[in-house]
């Protein structure tokens, strides 16, 4: 797809270059917990499909690496509090208006080049938000 504009300058691209979008749902213990959307400069993850998403098992950057290349050097985010609209509390299955954790990262790989956006909405209800950067 081609990126909005917020897309294209996240990921320092022309807003001609195509994007690849990825949306996915996690769930602990049989229940989701986290929306997950996901920009990933195409040009980079050629062959980066569902079915290779559905059949790796383990994290995302390590796929990205073994697969792609792409190694994540680090990353930077944002949390802030938000509530639950229509979409995303379907998918959650919490209420609209429900309190959800809103987290926005840049990943970035050698030279300091971005190669990830990702906006999580996380349900924090029955868990907290833990994550390690290294």
């Amino acid at each position: 797809m081609r990126p909005s504009a917020e897309v294209a300058q996240a990921l320092d691209i022309p807003g001609s270059q195509a994007v690849l979008q990825v949306r996915r749902l996690l769930y602990f213990r049989g229940a989701p917990v986290v929306l997950d959307d996901l920009w990933l400069p195409l040009s980079l993850f050629k062959g980066l499909t569902e079915q290779v998403l559905s059949a790796y098992e383990g994290p995302l950057y390590g796929l990205f690496e073994k697969e792609f290349g792409v190694r994540m050097i680090r990353a930077e985010e944002q949390i802030r509090a938000v509530a639950a609209d229509a979409e995303s509390a379907p998918l959650l299955e919490v209420a609209t208006g429900a309190p959800l954790l809103s987290v926005s990262r840049g990943s970035f790989t050698y030279g300091d080049r971005p190669v990830e956006l990702r906006r999580g909405l996380y349900d924090t209800a029955h868990h907290h938000y833990r994550n390690r950067l290294s």
